[in-house]
């Protein structure tokens, strides 16, 4: 499945093994009838057949690579065919090579490098084994003996009369991997070659998922038999991304309740069976979880009626305090477990499967499948309120026994958590272990006896709850619930995580969502229209806040019948609309209603980034007091999303807005910083552009003083300038300070001298900084630009200056925009130039001159 179990596709085969008359087999592609998957009673005439059994799975998040591990046998073996201990492998000069037994001296022959078969006096045969399969037949070829004219003679799995040699009879766990998503498998490796002991015999998989640790290792659950037949659970562990495996011990190497023996010594006396059941001293099949903490822990399967866990401190290679889940019923068959990616109301949760009948084994306890949720406390332990945190399977199969047959079956299974958080189940439902079925199971399924609301944000579509009872709730999940109930509601909620949003829909012009609301933690409150509560109530702890939406199209509003506590209450506004603006000066019934409630003055309200910019204004709340026909400790009133007021000295308005209106106003709403920059940005043009103008006309002079041609000008200087607008007009002064250089001088001058051209060009930076009550803000400018003037000395002292300049001016906004523009001025002076001493002239002028700013 590509889409989180909504769809599957065709199954593929990965590894298959060879068997005789497999064209009666009910995997052949055109099995006969008679031998359909179920009936047993025809087995001897395909069970003959090398075969795989409990498969596991576990991906390497770091590079996407899928590890399968399987229970191989051999023709002939199975759990309780297993003849051999061992790995089947011998040392020769270092090296671990498998043993063929050869069939008519009995002697040990090995299988070396690249096929090639050595007999037992280390000679090289003439037959050759193949190691490196096939994909295109499922490797079905690992195995298939050939002699030298490459003639087929058999394979070393499967019992045949022209076989000449064969693999030891003993349990094998191959390793598969893919790279592309199962698309394709690499050959399979034997994987108990490197980590079976000479004294285990059966050693297989704890069939369903491994796991990836933290740290990144690689964990898969298995067990084995000693010599004695007694089972044990382990793990095989990976530190190289599935490179190479180490064994760890057993929770049957330290257990106290063994007396002293351990996984490899386990064993006990007929007269001894029952209580060793009891006590859960065999460990077979197992799952696995890591907590938050680092520890593991092993669930296993046993015989004494209960889930047995084991808890490492080391990543799976020793174990500590193995005892019975009393609260888990276990009836000797294959469990599953998981844990949740996420913590959920602050906790850590582990989510069980299996069957729930209670005993040592048999068919006939395969029925009634359970999930349960498992709550792990701050100790590590695990807590299971198997009356409410559960989830039964209801399934059409059946389990029986060899007189009886009983419905609701339900027998080996696997779990994953989906991409929307919720859970994907895979089970068998019949002891003929004909079918698998799948079922997505949403947590809210959990939760739900257990009073409480969850949702997950990943999932598609937000949970929406209808219940109007009277049992009090709580929404946990980070992800969002919609109440759309109709009428009035009995109950109350506590929204202690995620997004509760109140949609409730009125009934007879009744509409309550729910009688009292607490938030809690991180608890939101989304309201949806007008919706209608009796408390509120805000623990000191919370930081979560409620949420409104406003638009043209829509108007939320929470009517709070009764009170409100707490200490502050913190409103998250998305503003979509315009408000017209407070044009009182002072706070009253104007801009957005957002709640109505009774207030005894202990309750502050702010927004949650304490002012909401849009756009020029910055908006507040403020309440208002509404008249009330009783005067009670708790006054009526209103909460407004309004402009933010504010005085010349650039203090906050009290937004706590008595009855009467002030009888002064010395207030006008604050607008965003930025806007001081723009409306001061004309004028700063046009002052560095007076100023320009007048270095220019400023060095002109002095070279006709001076009887110079050239001038170099470095611009440094502060300037001011006071706005004749008042505060309340959003009058602002600003300074500014510049710097740049001018380079100038004369480019023609008539014979007499008494006419002359100048220019001059310049590139200065230069910023502004508004005095704003408003808030700081600041701009940065750069302009390029040119001047030209044309002098004249005419008769009778009289002296013309015709000036004209043009700069060219780029500005940043700190955090706004941008701005371009342009100014021109054109200008033209008179002078009379009169002798005041015998070496000290006086020229008074008169000027006229346009300065145009465009931006």
């Amino acid at each position: 499945s590509h889409d989180d179990g909504k769809t599957w596709g065709n199954i593929t085969t990965i590894l298959d093994l060879p068997s005789k008359n497999g064209e009666k087999s009910p995997s052949a592609p055109d099995p006969v009838t008679f031998n359909a998957w179920g009936d047993r009673s025809n087995c001897t005439t395909y069970c003959n057949s090398a075969f795989l059994i409990d498969a596991q799975m576990v991906q390497d998040k770091r590079n996407g690579r899928i590890f399968l591990a399987v229970d191989m046998f051999a023709d002939g073996a199975g759990f309780f065919g297993v003849k051999d201990s061992g790995n089947g492998r011998i040392n020769i000069d270092g090296k671990q090579y498998p043993i063929l037994n050869e069939k008519q001296s009995g002697q040990r022959w090995t299988l070396r490098e690249n096929g090639e078969v050595f007999d037992h006096q280390n000679n090289k045969t003439n037959y050759r084994v193949v190691t490196k399969g096939d994909p295109k037949v499922n490797f079905k070829d690992v195995g298939d003996i050939y002699n030298e004219r490459n003639e087929k003679l058999g394979n070393i799995y499967l019992k045949d009369e022209k076989t000449p040699f064969l693999a030891v009879n003993t349990a094998y766990v191959w390793l598969m991997h893919s790279d592309d998503n199962g698309k394709t498998w690499s050959n399979p490796i034997d994987l108990s070659a490197q980590v079976k002991k000479d004294w285990m015999k059966f050693f297989g998989t704890g069939p369903g998922v491994g796991i990836q640790t933290k740290n990144g290792n690689l964990l898969f659950p298995i067990y084995y038999t000693n010599q004695h037949g007694k089972q044990s659970s382990a793990l095989v562990i990976s530190k190289d991304g599935g490179k190479t495996w180490d064994l760890g011990e057993s929770p049957n190497d330290n257990r106290t309740t063994l007396k002293g023996m351990n996984s490899r010594e386990l064993n006990w006396n007929s007269w001894e069976n029952r209580s060793a059941e009891s006590l859960g001293y065999e460990l077979t099949e197992s799952q696995l979880v890591e907590l938050n903490n680092g520890d593991i822990k092993l669930f296993m399967r046993n015989k004494s009626g209960k889930v047995m866990m084991s808890t490492s401190k080391d990543g799976g290679y020793t174990w500590i305090d193995t005892q019975k889940i009393d609260a888990l019923n276990h009836g000797y068959s294959q469990l599953s477990v998981i844990k949740y990616s996420k913590k959920i109301n602050g906790k850590e949760y582990v989510i069980f499967s299996g069957q729930s009948r209670q005993g040592s084994g048999g068919d006939g306890l395969r029925q009634d499948g359970k999930l349960f949720l498992g709550e792990v406390q701050e100790d590590g332990s695990i807590s299971w309120n198997t009356n409410k945190l559960v989830k039964e399977i209801i399934s059409r199969g059946r389990a029986k026994t060899q007189n009886s047959s009983y419905t609701n079956g339900y027998v080996y299974s696997s779990m994953a958590e989906l991409g929307d958080g919720s859970i994907g189940l895979a089970y068998e439902n019949t002891v003929d272990y004909t079918t698998i079925m799948y079922l997505p199971i949403e947590m809210q399924e959990f939760f739900w006896r257990d009073g409480k609301i969850f949702s997950d944000i990943r999932q598609k579509t937000p949970l929406t709850v209808t219940y109007n009872g009277a049992d009090s709730l709580e929404k946990i999940g980070d992800g969002i619930a919609i109440k759309q109930g109709v009428g009035e509601s009995l109950g109350g909620v506590t929204v202690s995580e995620g997004t509760l949003v109140l949609a409730q829909k009125s009934e007879q012009d009744k509409n309550k969502a729910f009688t009292d609301v607490t938030l809690n933690k991180t608890g939101i409150l989304q309201v949806e229209s007008v919706q209608n509560i009796d408390t509120l109530t805000v623990n000191n702890e919370a930081s979560g806040h409620i949420q409104f939406s406003v638009s043209d199209e829509s108007t939320p509003m929470l009517n709070i019948a009764k009170g409100v506590s707490g200490k502050e209450v913190k409103l998250h506004v998305n503003l979509q609309k315009k408000l017209k603006p407070n044009d009182k000066g002072y706070y009253h019934a104007q801009g957005e209603e957002l709640i109505a409630f009774k207030d005894n003055g202990q309750v502050k309200w702010r927004l949650v980034n304490d002012e909401l910019k849009d756009g020029m204004y910055v908006y507040t709340l403020a309440s208002v007091a509404k008249p009330s026909v009783l005067r009670t400790t708790s006054q009526p009133h209103s909460l407004y999303l309004t402009n933010k007021l504010i005085t010349a000295d650039g203090k906050a308005v009290s937004t706590v807005a008595p009855l009467k209106a002030p009888l002064t106003v010395n207030a006008r709403p604050q607008v965003n910083p930025v806007l001081a920059s723009y409306l001061t940005a004309n004028l700063a043009l046009n002052k560095m552009s007076e100023q320009l103008q007048q270095s220019f006309m400023h060095e002109t002079r002095l070279l006709q003083e001076k009887d110079r041609s050239i001038f170099v000008k470095y611009l440094n200087g502060k300037q001011k300038y006071g706005s004749n607008l008042s505060f309340i007009d959003y009058g602002y002064d600003f300074n500014a300070s510049y710097s740049g250089v001018m380079l100038g001088g004369k480019v023609w001058q008539s014979e007499r001298g008494n006419h002359a051209l100048y220019t001059a060009l310049n590139k200065t930076s230069y910023k502004v900084t508004p005095k704003a009550v408003d808030g700081e803000t600041k701009a940065k400018y750069q302009s390029w630009g040119g001047s030209i003037n044309w002098h004249s000395n005419l008769p009778h002292n009289l002296i013309v200056d015709l000036s004209a300049g043009y700069q060219k001016h780029k500005g940043d906004i700190e955090h706004a925009g941008h701005v371009k523009g342009y100014t021109f001025n054109i200008g033209a002076d008179l002078g009379y130039r009169y002798q005041w001493m015998k070496n000290a002239f006086i020229t008074p002028m008169v000027g006229l001159h346009y300065l145009y700013a465009s931006l």
